[in-house]
């Protein structure tokens, strides 16, 4: 079985990219498949982008009656061409029911080595496809990639960002904290630290919650914590 990737969830980007993607691809291939492409994610392989709602019928029977050349790409990892489904001994059930869908191929999508999903091409007539559509197909499937590792980088950003704000919203009851803690204990400050590092992880509690019992503890209400403003944006021009 292919090694697949998990896509993240939550990259509205990435997929808008590869809808596009379709899009651009479908009008480079002169004779003008439907294409679809899907995922893996979450254990499930929903179908993400299509350039027909026919396309995404098609990905949606194999789901269902359990074969198809999608299903053996996850399953494989290889890509997987039938020129004419009516003559197709693979996947009778799909086959029989594909309606006028007379050739496919469903080409592995990859990411460093690991399968992220697949891009298939739907045709109406049989006989495989143009030069010029497989050669957009294998542009499209190595943009995909690039897109992946580039959404990939834009989550782990947001989510240092969060971690960064989040810092920097609790630093002043963690100092606040930390005094406390100094004077009481009559200790350096990294050993301060040091405790509240340990309360935290022995009650599987943040620090900066730690922080402000503390505060609040001492103090007789909950610490204010600093507010934090977001840069402004740039605007061109």
């Amino acid at each position: 079985m292919a090694e697949r990737a998990g896509v993240p969830t939550d990259i509205a980007e990435f997929e808008q990219a590869l809808a596009e993607c379709v899009a651009i691809a479908g009008r480079a291939m002169p004779d003008s498949p439907m294409l679809s492409i899907v995922l893996c994610r979450d254990g499930e392989i929903p179908t993400v982008a299509c350039s027909d709602s026919v396309a995404e019928l098609l990905d949606g029977l194999q789901r269902a009656t359990g074969q198809g050349p999608v299903l053996d790409v996850i399953r494989d990892g290889g890509p997987v061409t039938s020129d004419d489904l009516r003559a197709e001994s693979r996947w009778p059930r799909f086959s029989a029911a594909a309606g006028q869908v007379r050739g496919v191929h469903c080409e592995p999508l990859e990411s460093a080595g690991v399968l992220l999903g697949v891009l298939t091409l739907y045709a109406s007539r049989p006989g495989g496809f143009a030069d010029e559509t497989w050669t957009a197909m294998r542009v499209t499937a190595a943009h995909v990639g690039v897109l992946f590792r580039a959404a990939l980088d834009v989550a782990r950003m947001r989510e240092v960002a969060g971690q960064l704000k989040e810092a920097l919203t609790t630093r002043g009851v963690i100092d606040q904290a930390l005094g406390i803690v100094m004077a009481q204990r009559r200790c350096t400050a990294r050993q301060a630290f040091e405790l509240l590092r340990q309360i935290s992880q022995d009650r599987n509690v943040k620090v900066h919650q730690i922080a402000a019992s503390i505060v609040e503890k001492v103090s007789g209400e909950p610490p204010l914590r600093s507010r934090f403003e977001e840069p402004p944006q740039k605007t061109s021009g």
